[in-house]
């Protein structure tokens, strides 16, 4: 078994240390990832044109949608139930 103190490590650099890796096989990974983006991108616009391209987006619900409006109207608040007002109001009586 060798020594691990007899061999001394090659001397790099602080620079090319520090770089990453540049070349073909980056620009390779980088145009087949943006590829591949833009073909699933496109995939999923497609497959969803016609419900893009539908102009009205409550086709079909016009009923449901008018019944919330056929109901009748709220109760009206009533201020004093909800208690003091704030400070220019009188302290209840003792």
């Amino acid at each position: 078994m060798a020594n691990m103190q007899d061999e001394t490590p090659p001397k790099v650099p602080a620079t090319p240390a520090r770089q990453g890796a540049l070349g073909k096989p980056v620009m390779v990974v980088l145009l087949v990832s943006v590829t591949l983006a833009f073909v699933g991108l496109m995939a999923a616009w497609l497959f969803r044109a016609d419900d893009l391209a539908e102009g009205d987006a409550h086709a079909g619900r016009q009923a449901s949608d008018a019944a919330l409006f056929e109901q009748d109207a709220p109760a009206p608040r009533i201020p004093e139930a909800d208690g003091p007002a704030g400070p220019t109001t009188q302290p209840p009586p003792t």
